[in-house]
């Protein structure tokens, strides 16, 4: 089968490197239709640095030691041709030099979404509809200590138990979902840079608050992040290599249903339904206005034929673990858990915050996706 992706909201998935403007330099660019850009160039710092004569490669090395060091203010007539890609910045807030972007990760600087974040989301998705009360009741039996925390090998003998057979010789031989393969996405040319800041839960009605280390002057703490932006348009392949033997024989034929694309589908329409509503409910209890309007946008996109599903950065702790479905089930053992989640005792929502773009005022990782056959 094919999927396609429609981004509905931006997608951030880290490649683990971070960067500063002793990499990047500043500029303009036009559209075909005329709109003025700003955007960065990403600079390949290694071979522009053996471009230069000698007293330059000291001089740039005795520069790049200060924190604020700007490759543009050192080189203002860097060519193309050591550019790696561009970036579009929407960032509200000016980068400063010292400041980071987190890179989002590539395959020869393209941005694209690996098969393995999308299996994973997918499998979220199938966990919480297949739990029931019985499961809900052996999470807090086996699963849960006495102070809120997962019991970790307890764990993943409950996952085993719903993804696994006990007739394969190892709980890896046995796992269903080795059995649905998820190729890598397509990929975009160019990120777009956001910044990003931490809504906080707040009693006092409209005076929901930004996430600040500073306590003095309250600026919102924030996080520049490179990401596949609202309105692209990629696709991957998935396959569920359904084998009617090697199931048999590995006492898996009881389980396939779990990797069918039927169950698929409505599994990630019903995970994203509830979600939905949680931040519905949330948003409305916080009057936070732009998050309500999001979601209620989004509840008319998500269906069974073309399912919503949150990947990458700000999914959180409801989206990819069964606390959503437990909540529904057994709030006071919600109430546990997240006890021991936080460490902390608080009266809010929990999670009491949400990541959101400062342009736009968008919640991360929310796609769509249709399926095809090939």
């Amino acid at each position: 089968m094919k999927c396609n992706i429609k981004v509905l909201s931006p997608v951030h998935i880290g490649s683990g490197e971070k960067y500063t403007a002793s990499e990047y330099v500043k500029s303009k660019a036009k559209t075909k239709k005329g709109t003025i850009l700003n955007i960065i160039k990403r600079i390949d710092v290694s071979n522009y640095f053996l471009s230069l004569d000698g007293d330059r490669k000291d001089d740039f090395l005795r520069d790049l030691s200060n924190p604020n060091f700007n490759l543009k203010d050192f080189d203002k007539k860097i060519p193309n041709s050591y550019m790696k890609y561009r970036a579009i910045n929407k960032s509200k807030k000016d980068i400063g030099p010292s400041q980071e972007i987190t890179e989002a990760i590539k395959t020869l600087n393209e941005l694209y979404i690996p098969g393995s974040s999308i299996k994973g989301a997918i499998k979220s998705a199938v966990l919480y509809h297949e739990l029931d009360d019985e499961m809900i009741l052996n999470i807090s039996r086996d699963v849960i200590r006495n102070n809120g925390r997962v019991d970790n090998r307890n764990y993943t003998r409950w996952i085993n138990d719903i993804f696994t057979s006990r007739k394969a010789p190892t709980p890896a031989q046995g796992d269903i979902m080795k059995f649905l393969q998820v190729s890598d996405s397509s990929s975009i040319k160019s990120p777009t840079i956001y910044d990003v800041a931490t809504v906080m839960a707040s009693f006092r009605r409209g005076h929901n608050e930004f996430y600040s280390r500073n306590k003095r002057s309250r600026e919102p703490t924030l996080s520049y992040l490179e990401c596949i932006t609202r309105g692209n348009s990629l696709s991957f392949e998935i396959n569920n290599n359904y084998d009617y033997e090697v199931f048999k024989r590995l006492g898996l034929d009881g389980k396939k249903y779990l990797i069918d694309f039927d169950n698929i589908k409505k599994s990630m329409f019903i995970f994203s339904k509830s979600l939905i509503n949680h931040e519905l409910e949330f948003a409305e209890d916080y009057n936070i206005d732009y998050l309500y309007k999001f979601y209620s946008k989004l509840e008319k996109q998500n269906s069974i034929e073309e399912p919503l599903l949150k990947i990458g950065a700000g999914s959180g702790f409801l989206s990819t673990t069964v606390g959503l479905k437990i909540k529904k089930y057994d709030e006071n053992l919600f109430d546990k858990i997240r006890d021991g989640t936080r460490g902390k005792t608080y009266d809010y929502s929990f999670p009491k915050s949400r990541k959101i773009t400062q342009v736009g005022g968008m919640p991360l990782g929310w796609v769509r996706l249709s399926f095809e056959e090939v």
